[in-house]
């Protein structure tokens, strides 16, 4: 369902396939994969995104819709195809232009653009960083990016010493911690 291949998820909750398939590759050019470390799309932000937009108000689902509407919008009047589909430069440079606030959003679109990536870029990071549980952060491979180790019961006195390498803690989500409960409470 998923613009990503291994997304094991059946149905968008609030996007259609089409802008999925946009914000994702907004997202990727974010938060990239490259030099063999995961990006937006292993981390699957995307679905972070879904259900985020799935459980906010109307303001932020029609930012995100319109947002969709008019950068594909303006990408095919640039580029001659829609967003998804164009090049790494490409998509780079239109962000650019977005963020840097020169493009002179489509007057009937009540969100601007600039809204609009400034929403993607914050969900983005979140989604990267979020307890899996939350659709985004897949197999914890933003935690896993920058040595944090999750959710934690505690951390005893060496751990909390300066110099301490923290990646050396075994990475545990909520979820971990919930079976670890069940299994001593059982």
């Amino acid at each position: 369902m998923s613009p990503s291949s291994d997304t094991t998820v059946t149905q968008w909750q609030f996007l259609t396939q089409a802008e999925a398939e946009t914000i994702e590759a907004v997202c990727e050019r974010i938060f990239p994969n490259d030099d063999g470390r995961a990006g937006a799309r292993e981390a699957r932000v995307i679905i972070f995104i879904d259900r985020t937009a799935a459980d906010e108000d109307e303001a932020l689902r029609l930012c995100y819709r319109e947002g969709v509407q008019a950068l594909n919008a303006l990408s095919n009047d640039l580029y001659g195809s829609p967003f998804a589909k164009l090049s790494g430069d490409a998509a780079d440079s239109l962000l650019e232009r977005i963020e840097n606030a020169e493009s002179s959003s489509h007057p009937d679109v009540p969100h601007p653009l600039e809204t609009f990536f400034a929403l993607v870029w914050e969900h983005t990071i979140q989604g990267m960083f979020c307890d899996p549980k939350y659709g985004g952060n897949y197999d914890t491979l933003g935690w896993q990016l920058v040595g944090f180790p999750g959710a934690q019961w505690g951390y005893n006195a060496k751990q909390m010493k300066p110099g301490f390498d923290s990646t050396t803690i075994p990475i545990k989500s909520l979820e971990d911690l919930r079976k670890e409960l069940r299994g001593t409470n059982a």
